[in-house]
């Protein structure tokens, strides 16, 4: 049995084998026990399948489109890999890139379309949907991209001040210079370190600007007040302080890992609603998901996933969640499958 829930698992399992597993899974809770521990194995350990190579060629020909080519006689600072170039250890990641600040040969990326002449060029470092950004700064400062995350700072970074603006998702191991402060700013909310190492979430669609702090120690500003976090804890901020109550509530002792896995092979979850879910998948994997009843929406989540293409993903959630789905292109329509949440009701009444 344990050979056909892998192969089910990996999205191998014809329908008589699948509904041979789910019949299984229903004769007992300690067969379901059995099958959440293989489950979790699998997801820890990464037996995934390539993408393919037209899929390869897709997001790497999109990442390169989107950072563009550069001017004329200016070296770029951060090199796109495609997957098939990669060692085969790594070959099953969707797609990475390299970042790299060499002194002052930069590739100047105008933001906007005129700039006066006292004004310095800003840099722009984007990390499309589908992809995630790993670079260093000038100072020495590390910082880590997310999906449809983009960094924004001036050509005279590191000379007087340290200031970068962030909109979407970082993380950041910062240099440190007692001298000059780090600063990230996010929509209203500023983020000050020396030598930290913290997470800031500020996605344009989302209300909320979060920064969780790893190690060291930040100073987090909105308007006149500021908030000082220690390890382990975190804050999140509305990105209008004006539009309602801030709030200002100092989390403490925190799963870290849960905020900051992302960066990282194993991104893992826990208590996450599905349609909050839903959302990380569609920046992760570069599509628009459509979750067709509320009622789905409201399912709680745990565990951890690693490079698996979404249909292996999807196919994996349907033990433990009761939905179908059907994938198109880059539209995935997510359903509430009710024969299989009448089954879920029954086994855990068991």
């Amino acid at each position: 049995m344990d050979e056909l829930i892998l192969k089910c698992l990996q999205g191998e399992g014809t329908s008589g084998e699948n509904e041979q597993v789910w019949e299984w899974l229903k004769s007992s809770s300690e067969n379901f026990r059995h099958y959440e521990q293989m489950r979790d194995v699998w997801i820890a350990s990464g037996m995934v399948r390539n993408l393919s190579e037209s899929e390869i060629d897709r997001r790497f020909e999109r990442v390169r489109n989107r950072i563009g080519a550069g001017k004329k006689g200016k070296k770029s600072f951060y090199t796109v890999v495609p997957i098939r170039q990669l060692p085969e250890w790594l070959k099953y990641a969707a797609v990475f890139i390299f970042a790299f600040l060499l002194g002052a040969v930069l590739l100047e990326l105008y933001y906007g379309t005129s700039k006066s002449a006292n004004q310095s060029p800003q840099y722009v470092v984007e990390a499309p949907f589908g992809a995630k950004i790993n670079m260093s700064l000038a100072d020495g400062t590390k910082v880590w991209l997310n999906a449809g995350s983009r960094l924004t700072y001036s050509d005279a970074y590191n000379e007087k001040s340290r200031r970068v603006s962030l909109s979407g998702e970082g993380y950041f191991e910062v240099a440190k210079n007692r001298r000059m402060p780090f600063y990230v700013e996010a929509d209203g909310v500023e983020i000050k370190a020396i030598g930290t190492a913290f997470n800031v979430k500020a996605y344009p669609d989302e209300d909320l600007v979060e920064t969780t702090l790893v190690e060291g120690k930040v100073a987090v500003s909105q308007g006149r007040k500021e908030y000082v976090l220690d390890p382990k804890q975190q804050i999140s901020l509305y990105r209008n302080h004006d539009a309602g109550n801030i709030s200002d509530e100092i989390l403490k002792n925190i799963n870290t890992n849960l905020h900051t896995s992302w960066r990282g092979k194993r991104w893992i979850f826990a208590g996450e609603s599905m349609g909050d879910f839903a959302r990380k998948l569609e920046r992760r994997y570069d599509v628009h998901i459509t979750i067709s009843d509320s009622r789905l929406a409201d399912y709680k989540l745990t565990g951890s996933i690693e490079q698996q293409t979404l249909d292996q993903l999807l196919n994996a959630l349907r033990l433990t969640v009761p939905l179908s789905y059907r994938i198109t292109d880059r539209d995935v329509l997510l359903s509430l499958d009710e024969r299989l949440k009448k089954d879920y009701e029954l086994l855990m009444k068991k």
